[in-house]
């Protein structure tokens, strides 16, 4: 692999694989969209219409069991896969931010997989 195929490669946090609906919202408009992949620094979604790199929005990421408000900047775009990068980590957003159905009011990054998945 190339120096560049690696850097690319090497990630701050771990990237999981997960689909749920996302809300961007511009200056101009509201989008619905959908995530591929989320870490504590960022996220990947497809979204309807392609946004421009540098471009700074607002995120509401809707878990199964709760909701997270976010500020992020395009750091690119593939058409209309676009790679996020949170302005504060996960961390800081579930500590502050997330209203959860039945969970605590403040959420660790560590309870994210009790935000994402439904008990049995």
């Amino acid at each position: 692999m190339s120096e560049l195929g690696e850097a690319k490669q090497k990630r701050r946090h771990q990237r999981i694989q997960l689909e749920v609906e996302v809300i961007v919202r511009t200056d101009s408009e509201l989008l619905p969209g959908r995530t591929h992949d989320i870490s504590e620094s960022g996220m990947s979604a497809i979204l309807p219409v392609e946004l421009g790199e540098g471009q700074e929005v607002e995120l509401q990421i809707r878990f199964p069991k709760a909701a997270a408000n976010t500020r992020a900047i395009v750091r690119h775009r593939n058409v209309y896969r676009h790679g996020f990068e949170f302005e504060q980590p996960l961390r800081g957003i579930f500590r502050n931010d997330v209203v959860a159905d039945g969970l605590d009011d403040t959420l660790t990054y560590f309870d994210l997989s009790r935000a994402i998945f439904r008990p049995n």
